[in-house]
């Protein structure tokens, strides 16, 4: 804390005046001194915690009052109020308010800041006047009122027919600030009270406002009972049938004020040297006389042989460097339009030595009391050298972006080619599957089934590590059925526990809604990777999923999601890698159980971006508990899992190919991979051995033949030269424009992303099958759409 905030802390300390700042309009408080404990019986501490309580402290008979000054600030911006507050010890007090009211410059809001003073001398004045009338009662209240309810030191002198000047009553404020009572001045002359020397400076002054005729003002010091201070006094004569028969005269302590005066004072001089040593000068622009006044360390930089005094704005203009001067010229003339107090810019300015350097300015503007702009005061910082590193680092910035685009694509276009020739493998992996075969060929070729599925996971799982890494990934959330998520889940790993033995179980909280918002194919991948794990990590015993809610209020349910198992067990000094890319606990694991070290970094990166994280608790040889929490908006209806997936039978790839020979339609199919012509071809044909099939490479073709002749179904592929599928769909929906019945349009892809679906379906397609293809969806969705022309 420097020594300006504890000069500002202690004044405050010692104020006798609360003084306050609160909201407006919502009447919030924002700040009191420390004296409110004084008033009130409470610290400031309990104002700040129960913001608006200080309303209930007025009386309520006086509560109208304070209304109608908050009713009458917008207009007036200033108020004076006396109301009665009951304190802590119930003790009844008398206060005066002062304030106004402020727009905050940062934010635009509005405050009231002001002073509290308490009265409550005017309790025995009441009393004593209780037997008058009214208005007299209340004309004596309101004198003292003003008299002993100000915080400023006041007196009245009388001036007597013989020149000599009387003091005739002082208010409770002077007698604390200058410890002289009542008794002891009143009727006493300066020269008898104060003695000669400074009763004679008392009287010049006091015959210095006679003869003004109007209020002077004016600084003294001299020694009294409580000690020497520094006032600022006002005296004002009163005239009275022609002449001047008294003076008011009032009296503030400046002491504190001329201490803190002199504490800023020594602030800006170490504030300047400061600014000297941390910037290359500061100037200060008089915006009345257009001239500058620059700092030593400036001058030695830009400034020439002259002196850096009143330096015409001219000079600093003729500095900038020719691209900067017209925006440079026009950024300024903005600002100073504008309302903005404080900026700051970067431009090009010549040095004393002829070169340019780039340099940082910053400005603050500074206003009269009536708002008009007067002076602009800076600094400025050279950035030449920290522009060089800018540019080396963007520079370097930009090698490493340009890399990482490159590295996406090629991860994006080496997937797309790598699922192409796996299409073809497991598609006709299948096809051989389901014809004449010796069971040693069988064998074989489930393992290069099996061996294509896992490879595909792999691309898979690569392209989704390639699009974290990136930045690229992006949820696609879907109002979800729960429940069926989880079932259908845990479902596509029944087959491969129950193969070694193993229990796979699951629990649901019966209080978990039953929908939500969240992206399933994500929840169903970090779900699936876990299990997986556990799965195949587990030799003998169980693996439990777990699902419990934790808490759900305001449309929010927080959700426990566990996976735990009975397996091999994880040792503490090695897990801290399992979230480490291509990384596993054990180089071994790799050679033994396989895998790419991707699932776990993939599934905690996926959380992360769900503003959660997976917790990891394990013991070697004993098991292992994979677990984390998700916050979820809660849904009224949502889709059920055969609406958002499509999940492949786990329990055979064999499919029964019963032939259906009544299925004789024109399907055309626009694949511009000719493998894939091949396998759609082949699988179609297997089934429907009496349908007609026609070809197009790409989306051209596919309205040439469409005009051709209508086919009865188009198998469209989305990725093709020349015309994409979205492009052929479209342009054949306006072909059909006018036609009731509308060619189904299946669309096919290996993006299995909802993106692609909603574009698909968006662009007049039907539905939507992904590759690698599978034959048991592919007849169903033929079939689907077909069913309604069969013979």
């Amino acid at each position: 804390m420097n020594q300006q905030n504890s000069l500002e802390i202690q004044i405050l300390s010692d104020f006798e005046d609360v003084v306050f700042s609160i909201g407006y309009p919502k009447l919030e408080v924002l700040y009191t001194s420390p004296s409110i404990k004084t008033l009130t019986g409470y610290d400031s501490s309990y104002f700040l915690k129960n913001k608006q309580s200080w309303q209930n402290f007025v009386f309520d008979e006086d509560r109208n009052l304070l209304k109608q000054t908050l009713t009458s600030l917008n207009k007036t911006q200033r108020f004076r109020l006396r109301v009665r507050i009951l304190t802590k010890e119930q003790k009844i007090k008398y206060i005066e308010c002062h304030g106004r009211l402020i727009q905050n410059s940062q934010d635009g809001g509005y405050r009231i800041d002001g002073t509290v003073s308490d009265i409550s001398d005017l309790l025995p004045l009441q009393t004593l006047f209780q037997d008058e009338s009214i208005d007299f009662k209340h004309l004596l209240i309101e004198n003292n009122m003003i008299f002993n309810g100000s915080q400023d030191s006041m007196f009245l002198i009388e001036v007597m027919e013989n020149g000599d000047f009387v003091i005739r009553r002082i208010n409770h404020a002077y007698e604390r600030s200058t410890g002289i009572t009542q008794a002891m001045i009143q009727g006493k002359t300066p020269f008898q009270f104060l003695g000669e020397e400074i009763g004679s400076v008392v009287v010049n002054n006091f015959k210095r406002a006679i003869d003004a005729k109007k209020t002077i003002s004016y600084e003294e010091s001299f020694a009294m009972p409580a000690g020497t201070k520094i006032w600022i006094t006002e005296l004002t004569p009163i005239e009275m049938d022609g002449s001047f028969k008294f003076i008011v005269g009032s009296s503030k302590d400046i002491t504190e004020q001329k201490l803190a005066e002199n504490a800023l004072k020594e602030y800006n001089e170490r504030y300047s040297l400061i600014l000297e040593a941390s910037s290359d000068g500061w100037f200060d622009w008089d915006l009345v006389n257009n001239t500058v006044i620059y700092s030593r360390r400036w001058w030695l930089e830009f400034g020439n042989d002259d002196k850096p005094e009143n330096v015409p704005i001219d000079y600093w203009q003729s500095l900038i460097h020719p691209d900067d001067a017209t925006w440079v010229g026009e950024f300024l003339e903005n600002i100073l339009a504008s309302q903005r107090e404080t900026f700051e810019f970067t431009f090009q300015m010549k040095k004393r030595k002829g070169n340019y350097a780039h340099v940082l300015s910053k400005c603050y503007i500074q206003r009269d009391i009536s708002g008009n702009k007067i002076r602009m005061l800076g600094s400025n910082t050279d950035l030449t050298e920290t522009k060089k590193i800018e540019y080396t680092l963007r520079h370097a910035k930009e090698l490493a972006e340009a890399a990482n685009i490159a590295k996406g694509n090629f991860l994006a276009n080496m997937s797309h080619e790598i699922r192409t020739p796996l299409n073809g493998i497991i598609g006709f992996t299948e096809l051989l599957l389901n014809s004449p075969l010796q069971e040693e060929q069988k064998e074989y070729l489930k393992n290069i089934s099996l061996s294509g599925n896992s490879l595909l996971e792999l691309v898979n799982q690569i392209l989704d590590f390639s699009k974290i890494d990136s930045g690229k990934l992006v949820f696609e959330y879907v109002n979800t059925n729960l429940k069926d998520l989880l079932l259908s889940t845990i479902n596509l790993f029944q087959v491969s526990a129950a193969s070694k033995g193993i229990r796979l179980e699951l629990f649901l909280d019966p209080n978990l809604p039953n929908f939500v918002s969240l992206d399933p194919l994500r929840i169903r991948q970090i779900l699936s990777n876990l299990i997986g794990n556990a799965v195949k990590f587990t030799h003998e015993g169980s693996v439990k999923v777990s699902v419990k809610q934790l808490e759900q209020k305001d449309g929010l349910v927080t959700i426990s999601f566990s996976v735990t198992d009975t397996g091999i067990g994880i040792d503490k000094k090695v897990s801290s890698k399992l979230f480490d890319s291509f990384s596993q606990a054990d180089s071994s694991i790799t050679r033994k159980y396989g895998g790419t070290g991707l699932g776990l970094t993939i599934t905690n990166e996926l959380l992360l971006k769900m503003n959660s994280k997976l917790n990891i608790e394990s013991e070697l040889g004993v098991g292992s508990s994979f677990s984390f929490l998700l916050t979820l908006d809660v849904k009224s209806t949502g889709e059920n899992i055969p609406s958002l997936f499509e999940d492949k039978p786990t329990e055979s790839i064999e499919s029964n190919f019963v032939k259906i020979p009544e299925f004789q339609f024109d399907i055309l199919i626009v694949e511009d991979n000719d493998l894939n012509r091949k396998l759609l071809a082949k699988l179609l044909q297997k089934k429907y051995p009496n349908i007609k099939l026609r070809y197009a490479i790409d989306g051209v073709e596919a309205l040439a033949q469409f005009q051709t002749k209508k086919p009865d179904m188009i198998i469209m592929d989305l990725q093709m030269p020349i015309m994409d599928g979205y492009t052929a769909t479209m342009e054949i929906r306006k072909l059909e424009a006018n036609l009731k019945k509308k060619t189904p349009i299946i669309a096919l892809t290996a993006g299995a992303f909802y993106s692609v679906k909603d574009s698909a379906l968006e662009s007049g397609m039907d539905d939507f099958l992904t590759k690698p293809i599978s034959a048991t969806y592919l007849y169903s969705t033929v079939e689907k759409w077909l069913s309604s022309s069969r013979m």
